[in-house]
Parts: structure tokens; C-alpha cells; sequence
């Protein structure tokens, strides 16, 4: 999984639902949402891969706010 295609989609979910890593990780309905668009554009990922990778950039300060 590419970290700047997570990354990229990460930001335009972001400006479209105005939420942080956390609360996406904590939401249910957010994270379906989140994962069936990075999904579309990384199909071979994994839900646990994709999250631990949020996590990390967000705890590494590599999102910007």
C-alpha cells in the first residue's frame, strides 16, 4: 500500500467530511465511508493496515491540520 495514496486520500476525505483520525477510527459509519473510497483506489489493502498507517502518520505529525 502506497503511504501517499493513503495520504492523499486521507486529505481529501478530510476537506469532505471536516474529521480527524481519531474520530474516523472511533466511528463506524466514517470509517465504512472512509475504507469503501480508499478501497475503489486500493483494492489489496487492509482495513487493519490502512488504519495503523493513519495512526502512524497522524502520532509521527506527517497530517497536516
Amino acid at each position: 500500500m502506497s503511504k501517499q495514496t493513503l495520504l492523499d486520500c486521507w486529505k481529501m476525505f478530510r476537506r469532505e467530511h471536516d474529521v480527524s483520525v481519531d474520530r474516523l477510527v472511533c466511528d463506524p459509519e466514517l470509517r465504512r465511508k472512509f475504507l469503501e473510497s480508499l478501497l475503489s483506489v486500493i483494492p489489496e489493502a487492509k482495513e487493519s493496515d490502512i488504519l495503523w498507517s493513519l495512526l502512524t502518520m497522524r502520532k509521527q505529525k506527517k497530517l497536516s491540520k
